[in-house]
C-alpha cells in the first residue's frame, strides 16, 4: 500500500495532471480487443478506446457515432450506414472496410470470438461461422471507404441495438493484418475512441489518455484515466478512503462488503440499476437436474428477499422474472413465486419418483461460484437453504473466473453462480442465449423446440406489442423448464470522491467517461 499511495510522486506527470482519473480494477480484462473479449470488465475498456457505428445513451436511445447518418430499406432487411471522416489515432481514415473486415473476422470459424452471435441477425452469418460458407457471401459489403451495407436474414427490430454493442466496436484492418498481437501492449495499439492506450502493466496497471484524433475531443475532460489492478477488498478501500482512487466499483471492481457497516462511506455511495441478473445454471446434461422437477424444487427452495436485505444489500430486486426489468415497459407480469418451500418439496417428491430414487441418492452435487465476499455469503446461505428444505447437501467449489467458463462449456459441474449482462437493450439479448445447447452462454445447456419457435414467432411479429407478447411466452416457458434461476437484478454500485463530476451509467452498465470531469473542492 506504501508504494500504490507514492505512485503519483515518483511520476511528476502524472501528479500535475489536473484531470487525471484513479481507478481501480479486479482484474486483467481478458482482452483489448473488442472482438474477443466481452467480459464486464473488457468492455467499459473498449468502449474507451473505440467507438462503433452508434452509441447507446443513458435513456437507451441511439446517436449517430462513426456513422453520421443511415438509412433502412422498406422491408426493413437492408441497412446503409455512411462514416462521417474520422481518423485512428495514428491519423489514418477510419472506412467502411475496417467495421467489414472487423466483423466478418469475427465469423471466421477459427477466431476467437465468443460473440460473434450477435452477428447472426446479418444474412448467412450462422453459417458462415460454421465453416459451412465463405465470408464473402456474408451480408456485410463496403459500397465505397465511407459506405457499409448491412443485409439482414429477416426485419429483427433490435437489430440497431445490436450494433451499439461493445462487440461490434471496429478494429484498424490494416493493423490487424500486420500486427494480429497489436492489442497485447501499447506498442502497437490503434483506436478510434475517446481515450488511446498509453501504457500497460500486466496485473499492475493500465494507462489511458485522451485521443487528440477524436472526432469529439473537445467534449472529452479527462487527461488521464489510470486503472490499478489490485484484487484485495480491504486495500481498495483503504485506499479510496485516503483518496487514492477517486471511483471503485462495479463491474470495474468489487464494492468492499465492510460498506454495509460504514455510515460514512455509503454517503458516497451510488446505485444504478443496470440489465445484469445474477443467476444459477443447472446443467441440464446431468443427473440429478436433467429432471425438471429437482430443478424447480431447488429454485423455489431460495428465498430471493432474504439474499437481497441480508447479503447484497445494495438496492437489488428480488429476481422474479428472467429479463431485467430495464429491458421490458414497466408492469409486466411474473411467472414465479419466491420462497415456496411447499411447492418445492412438492418438487423434489416428484422429481424423486421420477427418477426412482431417494433423497439420500442425491449426492455429490457441486456448486461452483468465482470467490468474492458477497459470493461466499451468496453460496453459503443457498448450501443452507437447500439443507434446510429439500434435506439436500451440496458441496461448494470455488474456482477462478476462468475456470468456471471453461467448465460450464464442459459441463463439469453440477450448479453454477453467474452473472449476466445485456448487450442491448431488448429482451431478445437474453432470451436467445438458450436457443442452441452448444452456446457457450447457454449455461445450462437447455434446449427446447417450443422455445425457438416462439422466438421465430416473435421475430415475424409485424407490432411491436405483438412481439412483446411471444417474447413473454417464451419466458414463461423458460421459467416453467427452469434450466436457471434467477437470484436478483443487480445495480452497479459505486464509491465516487465528491470532486468526480459528471458521472454516468447506461441501464446497460455502460459508464461514460468521456463526460467525466475532476472539479477539485475550494475547501
Amino acid at each position: 500500500m506504501c508504494l500504490l499511495m507514492s505512485c503519483d510522486k515518483i511520476d511528476p506527470s502524472m501528479s500535475k495532471a489536473k484531470q487525471h482519473l484513479r481507478i481501480n480494477l479486479k482484474k486483467e480484462p481478458v482482452s483489448l480487443d473488442p472482438r474477443k473479449g466481452n467480459d464486464m470488465v473488457a468492455s467499459q475498456l473498449h468502449f474507451m478506446l473505440f467507438e462503433g457505428l452508434l452509441k447507446l445513451n443513458p435513456d437507451l436511445t441511439l446517436s449517430p457515432a462513426q456513422a453520421q447518418s443511415y438509412e433502412v430499406s422498406p422491408d426493413q432487411k437492408i441497412y446503409t450506414f455512411h462514416l462521417r471522416g474520422t481518423v485512428w489515432s495514428d491519423g489514418t481514415p477510419v472506412t467502411a472496410y475496417d467495421f467489414e473486415k472487423s466483423w466478418k473476422s469475427m465469423l471466421n470459424p477459427v477466431f476467437p470470438c465468443p460473440d460473434a452471435y450477435l452477428l447472426y441477425l446479418i444474412k448467412n452469418a450462422r453459417q458462415a461461422k460454421k465453416g459451412e460458407i465463405p465470408l464473402y457471401q456474408v451480408g456485410i459489403t463496403s459500397k465505397d471507404a465511407k459506405t457499409l451495407v448491412v443485409e439482414l436474414e429477416a426485419p429483427a427490430p433490435y437489430f440497431l441495438q445490436t450494433v451499439a454493442s461493445s462487440v461490434l466496436l471496429p478494429v484498424n484492418f490494416q493493423l490487424d493484418s500486420k500486427e494480429p498481437d497489436w492489442a497485447d501492449s501499447s506498442k502497437y495499439f490503434v483506436s478510434n475512441g475517446p481515450f488511446v492506450l498509453k501504457d500497460w502493466k500486466l496485473n499492475q496497471e493500465l494507462v489511458l489518455e485522451k485521443n487528440p484524433h477524436f472526432h469529439q475531443a473537445r467534449e472529452v475532460k479527462l487527461d488521464r484515466v489510470s486503472f490499478e489492478i489490485i484484487d484485495n477488498e480491504a486495500t481498495v478501500l483503504y485506499l479510496f478512503s485516503s483518496g487514492h482512487f477517486d471511483l471503485v466499483g462495479a463491474p470495474l471492481s468489487f464494492i468492499p462488503s465492510m460498506i454495509r457497516h460504514d455510515t460514512e462511506k455509503k454517503r458516497l455511495l451510488k446505485t444504478y440499476p443496470v440489465a445484469t441478473t445474477k443467476f444459477l445454471a443447472f446443467n441440464t446434461a446431468d443427473f440429478p437436474f436433467s429432471n425438471v422437477n429437482i430443478r424447480r424444487a431447488f429454485a423455489y427452495a431460495i428465498n430471493r428477499k432474504d439474499l437481497v436485505d441480508h447479503i447484497a444489500q445494495m438496492d437489488q430486486k428480488p429476481a422474479l422474472t428472467i429479463i431485467p426489468p430495464s429491458l421490458l415497459p414497466p408492469g409486466q407480469p411474473h411467472f414465479f413465486t419466491d420462497a415456496d418451500f411447499q411447492k418445492a418439496q412438492e418438487f423434489l417428491q416428484k422429481g424423486l419418483d421420477e427418477l426412482q430414487i431417494q433423497r439420500e441418492d442425491l449426492r455429490n452435487i457441486s456448486f461452483m461460484y468465482c470467490s468474492s465476499a458477497v459470493n461466499q455469503s451468496l453460496v453459503q446461505e443457498l448450501q443452507n437453504r437447500w439443507e434446510k428444505v429439500l434435506g439436500v447437501q451440496v458441496d461448494l467449489e470455488s474456482v477462478e473466473f476462468k475456470n468456471l467458463h471453461d467448465r460450464s462449456k464442459k459441463g463439469a459441474f453440477s450448479i453454477g453462480l453467474f452473472a449476466w449482462l445485456a448487450d442491448y437493450s431488448d429482451p431478445m439479448n437474453i432470451l436467445e442465449r438458450f436457443q442452441d445447447k452448444t452456446s457457450h452462454r447457454n449455461y445450462p445447456k437447455w434446449h427446447s423446440e417450443k422455445y425457438n419457435q416462439l422466438l421465430e414467432q416473435a421475430l415475424k411479429s409485424p407490432v411491436r406489442e405483438a412481439y412483446l407478447q411471444k417474447v413473454q411466452q417464451a419466458e414463461k416457458l423458460l421459467l416453467e423448464e427452469m434450466p436457471i434461476a434467477c437470484l436478483y437484478h443487480d445495480n452497479y454500485a459505486f464509491l465516487i470522491q465528491p470532486h468526480v463530476k459528471g458521472f454516468e451509467v447506461s441501464p446497460l452498465g455502460h459508464i461514460y467517461f468521456e463526460k467525466i470531469s475532476i472539479v477539485p473542492s475550494n475547501k
